[in-house]
This record gives C-alpha cells, structure tokens and sequence, in this order.
C-alpha cells in the first residue's frame, strides 16, 4: 500500500521517474491521464491503422484484418488497451530469436512511444533487430520518392494510374533500379473472370497488402512492358521522418486489409504512409474515390516546415515514349533508313549507311533498339523470336561502332502535378426542339474527356467512370445519362512502322434516354462498342473512323440491336479551344426502326487551370443546345 501511494506521489511531481521505472513492470502505474491522451493521439490512430467504426464501442477500428499485427486481444478495436500492451511488451525479456520481439515487429511504435515517453535505454533496454536492420540496410535510405505511373488503358484496375514509394540509396554509385520499392496491390484469385475482378474491387471483395522488391522489377513491368510513363516525386523529408515512415512500413509489410477499388486503394494506403509524419497532407479529402493523380496534387500543394513538401520531380519515359519521340526527332533520311532496314535489315552493312555521319547512324541504330523492344510483345512465339533475333542484330551493329553517348530527346511534358483537379460539375442552360429550355447539370467524379484529355493523360481519348447528366425543363426533372464507365482509346502519336498502328476503340455501358425530350421512363441499359483508325492532320487535328454497334433494352421502340459507322474529328484550335464533331449513321438490325443519322458539335474553351466554358448541339431526330460552365475538383 505504501508502494502504491509512494508512486502515485512520484508520478505526480516527477512523471519521467514514473514512467521509467515502472514500465520495466507494469504499464499500469503509468498515470492514466497519459495512457488516454497517447491512446486518442491521431498518431497512435495511424500507426494501428483505425479507422471509425460506429459499430465498436471505441468507435474506431483497425483496417488491418492481420491478428499478429496486434499485441492486445481486442486491441484491433480498443486503442487503449493496444496502447498498454505495446509498452508492455517493449520491456519483455528477450526471447531465443530477438526478431520475434516488440521492438523489432513493432520499430514506429517503438520510436515513437520512446520519445513521448522519454524513455532511455536504461529504463528499456533496446533489442538488436538483425531483420530490420537487413531490410533497411543500415540506415541506407536517403529519401523517399512517389513514384506515379500513368493510366493504362489495358487494364481496368490501372485505368487512373499507380502510385508506389521507391527508398532512395545513400549510395550514389549504384543505379537506382537497385533501389527498394513499396508497393500495396489487390490479392486477386486465379481464375477470376473481368465482371467479378471489377464487382469484388469495387465492393472489398479482395484483400490487399503491402510488399516490396527492388525498383527494377516495377520500372520493367510499369515502363517496359504495359508502356507507362513514371513521374518521381522526391519528397523533401528529414532523416528521422525518413527513419520513421520506414519503421511503419516494416510493421505493416504482409499484413492484410480489404480492398476498395475507388478509394480504400494503392494511393490511399500508401497517402497513409506519408500522413505519418505530423503536417503531411497526402490523401484528399473526398473519401468516395481517390485518384493517384489527386494524390500527386495534394502532395504538390503540401508545405512542411515553410518549404515545399516535394523536393525535385524527374521523369522517366515508357518504352513506347521513347521510340515516339526518338524517331520523331529524326530527319526524313534517318527515318527512311529506320523503315528500310526493318523490311531489309542487310541495309545495316550497306556502304550508303556506314558514309552516313556517325552521329546519324547512332541515331538510326538507337531507334531501332527502341523499336524492337516496343514490338517485343507479339502474340505468336515465331514473331517474338523474329524480332528478339532483328534486335540482336541491331545491338550488334551498334557495338560495332565507335563509344557514344544517345543523345537526349527534348520533348513537350505535362507533369501531372501541373493538371487540372480529376472531378469535374457542369451547370448551365438547354434547349431542346419541342421540349423548351431549361437547366442542365452534370457530375463526373473522374476523369476526361477528348476535350480536356491533355498531355498528361491519354490525349484526345476518353475515361469517364459515374458520370451522371440531368436536365430540369418544364418543372419537370429527368435523368439523361448514366454512364457507368466510357473509355475512347486513340493512337495518335505513333510511327506508322509495321507492329505501331493508328487503332482506336471505344466502349461503353450505362443508361441512356431514348430520346432528348423524353420526361417519363426513358433510360435504357446499353452496352456500346466500336473498332476503328485514327490519323492525323497536322499536329492538332486527330479524325478517327469507327465500325461498331450497340445492344440495350428495347424501350418505347428503341431496339435492341443496332449497328453504326462513326466519323469523329477532334481539333485543338488554340491552347484554350478545342472542338469536336461527330457524325454516326444508325441502323437497327432487329428492324424495330428504320436507319437515321445524328450529328453532334461540342466546343471547349478553358477559362482557368480548373474553369471552362462549353457549348454544344445535338441532332438525332431532333436537336439539343446546351451552354455550361463547368469546375474541375
């Protein structure tokens, strides 16, 4: 009893000599005002990963399904108690394998309750982590960057982008490729067929983890083989804030969330990882949907300690950027002898090539490699071992020469920090022909459209997810469209060399109005999908040509089967105005209705970064104006 009141005395005129020498002990002599202020931190939040949860009787819990990755038995819903079982653990003795201690599984923890606690090594006496140490190098990591690759179309879960963390070597005279890599992705089953991939990620029907493996593997897979630009972000951090986002990573590596396709997802999980650091604003606010490159906005936009949270951003082009813009930097002799010697390679050993000037024929030679490389992925194995064959030729033809330097190609870049907020709401006035006028509003939670699809996206294409179009006229409001995802694919920076074609495609699914004036139920399911070419004339002029069709739900005579030829031209007059026309003939091949045209116009001016103003009109069987200003958030 003595004791007891003698260290209640103790804590409360000499906190440290409480906390000190009773952690060895027992974590519950720690005066419980601390215990409640550490446990409702928002940094002991975040590094058990609780989210709310109005459901626990704490009101949180944790996103991590992992049990070991928690020392208490409810501490997956109950902060505090994780809290007193975490400093309990820390004081433990050391068992045969010092891995398997507190200190090692849980090193942010660690250093953090260290520091609010003022602990020295003499009132916990530290463990050597040999794994942790191995895994960190030391203390190797210099830095941290965010690495985004761009979108890529052939694959739904990548259509908006990828975000990973790559940890910067102290070590400058290795390549950077050596360098570690966190990433956190989807545990997919085998076997799992497109519809239930996109309803289980849209759903949390998959589980997700962290991971790491050296950069190379996903500069090779991102940049080489699915031809995606990455973007890294340097982030200006201390060492200790390096050190401590290190820690937290090696706690939550392996362990289990679920996964949510639109906002529980890469970007989130990782913008978690940098929110660790007090000041660090990495995920936006919205928490429908998180978009990697909302992420690298947010990050832009962020200043810690007065100085700009991103340090330096460097880029680092895809197979495919390089063969476009290498051979667009050639002259037209180059390019001749580029598209020679792919249809007669013996050109390489022609005395008309080796007079060229030396300069010239690198430039010659390094388009080829670039080329090879980008055709590398053709289906049949006879082909791929064809152009694995050309490739060695090239590369042995380039040996051959005197050493020399590639020269570097300056290209236009769009950084994707620089572009414009993802989501996009318009408002403003329609007409239509026998309906009258009235107000239109349109949501888009993300992403582009031909119109504002600039550089750092899939220029003049399309991805369009949730977008939502409602009019009001006459008193009257009415659903127009619901488009649940609409993709437009262009080819339009391309060589013209044999296996690099101007393909485009289109696909399309949502709810459609039968018609512009319809005020009753008039949406109908529709599926639409297209195959064509595209070609360019000039720089700002892209016309595509498509052969397609579309099946639906046949409602008030609409058909269920239609066929079409399309004809759309996109035209960037100025920096801030584009236009777009687009021509279709429709025939109904279940004979419902008879073949008729439609026509559509649609010009964008672009007031702001995040601000502009379009105009439109729209004729199938009647015609449709609308004037709307529109905000990218």
């Amino acid at each position: 009893m003595i004791k007891k009141l003698l260290l209640c005395w103790l804590s409360l005129f000499f906190p440290f000599f409480a906390f000190s020498s009773v952690i060895s002990t027992h974590s519950s002599s720690i005066d419980s005002a601390i215990i409640q202020r550490l446990s409702h931190s928002n940094t002991w939040k975040k590094l058990l990963v609780y989210e709310p949860d109005s459901w626990t009787e704490s009101g949180v819990e944790s996103a991590i399904l992992t049990d070991d990755f928690f020392l208490a038995a409810d501490g997956r819903t109950d902060p505090k108690s994780e809290l007193l079982a975490t400093i309990n653990a820390f004081s433990l003795p050391v068992s045969s394998d010092d891995n398997l201690h507190a200190q090692c599984r849980f090193p942010a923890r660690y250093q953090w309750l260290k520091s609010e606690l003022k602990l020295t090594d003499e009132t916990v006496i530290p463990v050597r982590c040999p794994e942790y140490l191995k895994w960190t190098e030391e203390g190797a990591a210099e830095s941290i960057s965010v690495v985004f690759a761009s979108g890529y179309l052939g694959n739904p879960a990548s259509y908006y982008g990828h975000t990973l963390l790559k940890l910067n070597s102290k070590d400058k005279t290795r390549t950077r490729l050596l360098d570690t890599s966190i990433n956190f992705g989807a545990i997919v089953n085998d076997g799992d067929d497109p519809l239930s991939y996109i309803l289980k990620g849209l759903f949390g029907g998959y589980n997700g983890g962290f991971s790491h493996a050296e950069y190379y593997f996903h500069n090779q897979n991102y940049g080489e083989l699915e031809l995606r630009d990455l973007w890294e972000y340097e982030l200006d951090l201390t060492a200790d804030q390096v050190d401590f986002v290190l820690a937290h990573i090696w706690e939550v590596m392996g362990k289990e969330y679920q996964y949510f396709f639109l906002n529980k997802n890469c970007s989130f999980r990782l913008g978690e990882l940098l929110e660790l650091i007090e000041g660090v604003k990495a995920n936006p606010d919205n928490n429908l949907w998180v978009i990697p490159q909302s992420q690298i906005l947010e990050l832009d936009r962020t200043t810690l300690d007065e100085r700009s949270l991103v340090k330096e951003v460097s880029f680092h082009p895809s197979r495919q950027s390089r063969l476009y813009e290498g051979f667009a930097s050639l002259n037209a002799q180059q390019k001749e002898y580029v598209t020679e010697a792919i249809e007669n390679p013996p050109i390489l050993n022609s005395a008309s090539f080796h007079s060229e000037p030396l300069d010239d024929r690198y430039s010659v030679l390094d388009t080829l490699l670039d080329y090879y490389q980008f055709v590398g992925k053709a289906g049949e194995e006879d082909d791929e071992l064809a152009v694995k064959q050309s490739y060695q030729s090239v590369l042995a033809h380039r040996y051959r020469l005197p050493p020399g330097v590639k020269m570097p190609v300056t290209q236009e870049l769009a950084y994707p920090h620089e572009g414009r907020d993802p989501s996009f709401i318009q408002f403003g006035w329609v007409h239509t022909e026998g309906a009258g006028s009235g107000a239109r509003l349109n949501i888009r939670p993300a992403y582009y459209d031909s119109l504002d699809a600039g550089l750092e996206h899939s220029e003049y294409g399309e991805l369009i997810m949730g977008q939502v179009q409602l009019s009001a006229i006459n008193d009257k409001v009415m659903f127009n469209s619901v488009d649940l995802v609409s993709i437009k694919s262009l080819s339009t920076k391309v060589t013209g060399l044999p296996g690099d074609e101007r393909t485009a495609w289109r696909l399309k699914a949502g709810l459609q109005s039968v018609r512009f004036d319809c005020t009753e139920t008039c949406l109908t399911l529709q599926l639409e999908g297209d195959k064509g070419y595209t070609t360019t004339l000039g720089d700002d002029v892209i016309v595509s040509g498509f052969i397609g069709g579309a099946v639906r739900d046949n409602r008030q005579g609409s058909g269920n089967i239609e066929g079409r030829v399309t004809l759309n031209v996109v035209t960037r007059m100025t920096e801030n105005l584009n236009t777009q026309f687009e021509y279709q003939h429709k025939k109904q091949l279940d004979e419902s209705r008879s073949s008729f045209n439609s026509y559509r116009f649609e010009t964008r001016y672009q007031l702001a970064k995040n601000w502009d103003l379009r105009g439109s009109y729209q004729y199938e069987q009647q015609g449709q104006y609308t004037l709307l200003l529109g905000h990218y958030w």
